[in-house]
């Protein structure tokens, strides 16, 4: 399977996405790499902590997909060029600096985790 350096991941994370919502946070990934299938996902992490992952889910477009259903038979798919948006419910956060880690196991490629920083806006 291919190792992706972190660096190359980071660069998915679209900075100054992480916006506050009236009952939690979102934020956005843009694939500038390659089509990528997601497969499974683990807990999304906030400042080092898990959330709970009923609470999170993909947005596209009109199509979401909760982390807990996410699996080899429901994938999501991430073309090249497009955005995704990842959602978080029950978890209000303040405004200022986060953490955010994230997880994927992607189709031929395997685990694919990084670590980002941004500003809660």
């Amino acid at each position: 399977m291919a190792k992706i350096p972190e660096f190359l991941l980071k660069s998915l994370y679209v900075k100054g996405s992480l916006r506050l919502t009236s009952n939690g946070f979102q934020f956005k990934m843009k694939n500038d790499l390659g089509p990528a299938r997601i497969i499974g996902v683990q807990p999304l992490l906030l400042d080092r902590k898990p959330v709970p992952m009923e609470n999170c889910s993909f947005l596209h477009g009109e199509y979401e997909a909760l982390f807990t259903d996410v699996n080899p038979d429901q994938s999501v798919l991430m073309r090249k060029g497009e955005a995704l948006t990842i959602s978080v419910r029950d978890s209000i956060i303040k405004p200022g600096r986060h953490y955010l880690g994230i997880h994927v196991i992607v189709k031929d490629m395997g685990s694919l985790r990084f670590t980002v920083s941004d500003q809660a806006k």
